[in-house]
């Protein structure tokens, strides 16, 4: 994404997956939080505060990126066609295993560890179109998650189907994104809006 100079382009795009990946985090912490039993609140106060610090720090940058020079307009987006198909191809990879894993394996407990894992395959190609290896280490680090529940819930703790992937899954793509923001600010690629 920043083979030459940063740009408001480059930041655009950063903002955009930054925000996907702040929202699905969400989506994933809450779903843990959903699967423990009596005392969630504390868990539901600490994703709400996460999911607003975040999102502060994506407005702070983006306002810090006001001054930066055009470029990186929408054709050099990675947001087009090969995106397009590798989102699509986890949606089919999504719902083909969960049907798979509830009717035939009767398994249905393991649909959130199989969707966290797919999930994190189709990051995969993500690092050549983003430009960003940043992208192959989300990609293992969720399909670990995804493995490391069903290990677990394997192992005899069936809690792990969903506390593993739910909160896993959550700060893995919570501390992808702090990432991307902390190296935008140390390369010193937006500076405060005049």
């Amino acid at each position: 994404m920043t083979d030459g100079q940063f740009t408001k382009g480059h930041l655009i795009t950063l903002l955009i997956s930054s925000a996907i990946g702040v929202g699905f985090g969400a989506a994933w912490w809450f779903f843990g939080a959903s699967s423990v039993s009596g005392g969630s609140t504390p868990l539901i106060v600490v994703g709400v505060a996460a999911v607003l610090g975040l999102a502060g720090w994506l407005v702070l940058t983006a306002r810090r990126g006001a001054g930066l020079p055009a470029g990186g307009g929408r054709e050099e987006s990675p947001f087009g066609r090969r995106y397009g198909i590798a989102v699509l191809l986890m949606l089919v990879g999504i719902f083909a295993g969960a049907r798979v894993f509830s009717a035939v394996f009767e398994l249905p407990e393991a649909v959130p560890a199989w969707v966290l894992f797919v999930v994190g395959l189709h990051f995969l190609p993500f690092a050549k179109l983003f430009g960003s290896r940043r992208f192959l280490v989300l990609s293992a680090a969720l399909c670990g998650v995804a493995v490391l529940a069903a290990v677990l819930a394997t192992a005899g703790w069936t809690a792990a189907w969903q506390l593993v992937p739910g909160f896993g899954g959550a700060v893995v793509l919570w501390a992808t994104v702090v990432a991307g923001l902390l190296a935008t600010d140390r390369q010193g690629a937006t500076s405060p809006a005049s």
